[in-house]
């Protein structure tokens, strides 16, 4: 049986998950892969990571030594961030190996200069632990549903986040509990900004968006909002309506043109994604031939993301000793060139709450300011405030179908007012229909 030769540069808890999921499962993974997978050489910066390894493991601090060594045939990075990672990948490939990577910035980054360069060297680069960890999205667009057109995206694809919004949810807390909760528990890092800025969930969306549709949509295309600004009378409001709020990643063709965006939406009751909680990640795809499938499961962890890297590992060993190749690739590099629109250019209902003085004409100020923009309104709820020492009351409104961008014009206007107190607060409404 030939002997594929490794070289692991990261070792962190999926570094570590990795190599312990290959020598407990070795026999299956042989089998699988109908070669033995050695690795030859592991890599960290740190060199204290050394005593975390077996004996029979050989420990570098110089990730060269992996990237130049002949003998290795496949390099997993999983040292994650831009760089040295974007120099790893790319040398790995010019000096004639393949590369697993679990690193959904610097894919959705330098999604073309990857590619295109595994395409002229022949190579592969394999990323299903870069989206959902464990949940094989990746593979699923590529393979199962690689006879379909896909038509849209859609996805919780952050633990942190959609944990911290079912603490909100759950136990009401508010925001600032909710992440101190999590970061107690170990859940959470001690920087969350790119967890809570949307701007994790918006790699992982450039990603799966770039596979679907044959082109690399970059993070500018992108619009990205966070979770910062939620309060726990969101929350509670939400609720009366029959909606829960979530941080969903979305792609999808609009009249012919395509859009992408990360944001807060109130999804309804009844929806799947209000069901999907804590740590757990849910991505919807919907395919012209198969219509809608959903993919549910843990979105993070180091054996959960070890799953997928090993997984990875596998199909390149078995191209590497195989006539046959065991999947194909993941990106065929050519590239095109989309239809891109703003988000604020697609119509949608919206969810509006506005914190005013407490006196008569303040919502006929409000609605005029709207009719001015085009902007109907559904419902209008007047509510007392949930904490009573907050100065102002919330002022709550549902719109009908309107493009977001006469709403933002709108609010732009509204927040000058002299009756409002706060900058508006609006929320997308996902429709089961999306």
């Amino acid at each position: 049986m030939r002997t594929v030769k490794v070289g692991l540069i990261g070792i962190g808890n999926v570094g570590l998950a990795v190599l312990k999921l290959c020598q407990k499962n070795k026999k299956i993974i042989e089998r699988k892969s109908g070669c033995v997978i050695e690795f030859k050489l592991v890599c960290d910066k740190d060199k204290s990571k050394k005593e975390l390894l077996s004996t029979d493991v050989e420990f570098v601090t110089d990730y060269n030594k992996i990237v130049k060594d002949p003998e290795i045939d496949i390099v997993v990075e999983l040292i994650g961030g831009l760089h040295p990672a974007y120099e790893i990948i790319t040398e790995s490939i010019k000096h004639g190996k393949h590369v697993v990577t679990a690193n959904k910035a610097v894919l959705s980054e330098y999604w073309d200069k990857i590619f295109s360069l595994a395409n002229k060297y022949n190579k592969t680069v394999y990323f299903e632990a870069a989206v959902a960890a464990g949940i094989p999205v990746i593979e699923s667009l590529n393979e199962g549903l690689a006879g379909n057109k896909i038509l849209s995206i859609t996805g919780i694809l952050n633990g942190t986040t959609n944990y911290i919004l079912s603490l909100m949810t759950q136990n009401k807390y508010n925001f600032d509990t909710a992440v101190k909760k999590i970061q107690n528990m170990g859940i959470a890092e001690a920087d969350i900004s790119y967890d809570i800025s949307g701007y994790d969930t918006a790699c992982k969306l450039s990603i799966l968006s770039s596979l679907a549709f044959f082109s690399w949509v970059k993070l500018k295309d992108i619009k990205i909002e966070g979770i910062e600004n939620i309060e726990l009378q969101d929350i509670y409001f939400a609720e009366n309506f029959g909606y829960k709020i979530k941080l969903l990643g979305h792609s999808s063709v609009y009249k012919n043109k395509y859009y992408f965006e990360v944001r807060k939406y109130l999804v309804p009751q009844d929806n799947i994604f209000a069901n999907i909680n804590y740590e757990y990640n849910g991505i919807l795809v919907e395919g012209d031939a198969c219509g809608k499938i959903i993919f549910v499961g843990k979105g993070a962890g180091g054996l959960a993301a070890a799953s997928a890297v090993v997984s990875d590992i596998i199909y390149i060993a078995k191209d590497i000793t195989s006539a046959v190749g065991g999947r194909e690739q993941y990106v065929e590099y050519t590239p095109k060139k989309l239809n891109i629109i703003s988000s604020d250019e697609v119509e949608g209902f919206f969810y509006l709450r506005f914190t005013t003085v407490d006196r008569p004409g303040v919502l006929a100020k409000i609605s005029n300011v709207l009719g001015q923009h085009n902007v109907s309104i559904a419902s209008v709820y007047q509510k007392e405030p949930l904490v009573k020492y907050r100065k102002g009351v919330p002022i709550l409104l549902l719109t009908h179908k309107v493009k977001e961008k006469n709403l933002l014009s709108a609010l732009n206007k509204i927040k000058n007012l002299d009756v409002v107190l706060k900058p508006p607060v609006y929320i997308k409404i996902l429709s089961n229909a999306e």
